[in-house]
């Protein structure tokens, strides 16, 4: 049983894009889900094969193409966009890198990661996530928290202490260097 590579893409694609969607299921369920950067190479994978396949079935053209073509004609605005640059270049940008682009690390160490998540295009600075790892592939999410208008925080005066209840963060902010503030976390 021969296998052509428009077949073999065509399963990874599904694959990867049924596991894609169902992190994003438990992610809303549950606090856990798939480590950040092995979600975004799933979803990057999932937009690469999929604008490869759009190629595939342009000749001849076959109703499956319809559904391709989203790939493609985003990938074209995206080219536009960097033509004609402004506002709404970057609503372009927005609205198409949106469900793939992941969140800037801040602080990276002993199982705990902090990170500045994508948000909206026009939100308030300084917003954090707490992440766990758990189990070599998965992480536990325990909420966004703000750094308490001290502006952005401080990565290498971050601290974390834990115990069985709670996890507590110590952090200087940018705006007032060498004020210690102290965020707690239940678990």
């Amino acid at each position: 049983m021969k296998l052509s590579l428009r077949k073999i893409i065509l399963r990874i694609y599904f694959v990867l894009l049924a596991l894609a969607i169902l992190n994003a299921i438990i992610k809303n369920i549950t606090n856990y889900s798939l480590q950040e950067t092995l979600a975004f190479g799933i979803k990057l994978l999932v937009v690469i094969s999929g604008l490869r396949l759009f190629f595939f079935y342009l000749k001849p053209f076959k109703q499956i193409n319809i559904y391709f073509s989203i790939y493609a004609i985003a990938g074209i605005l995206l080219g536009l966009d960097l033509i004609f640059h402004g506002m709404v270049g970057a609503l372009l940008i927005y609205l198409i890198l949106f469900p793939i682009i992941p969140n800037e690390k801040v602080y990276d160490n002993n199982g705990f990661t902090i990170s500045s998540p994508f948000q909206e295009f026009m939100a308030s600075c300084c917003s954090y996530q707490l992440k766990e790892r758990k189990f070599l592939l998965f992480e536990k999410d325990y909420g966004v928290f703000e750094s308490q208008s001290g502006g952005p925080i401080n990565a290498e005066s971050i601290r974390i202490k834990q115990s069985n209840s709670e996890i507590e963060i110590t952090y200087t902010t940018g705006f007032k260097d060498g004020i210690m503030k102290k965020k707690e976390i239940k678990r």
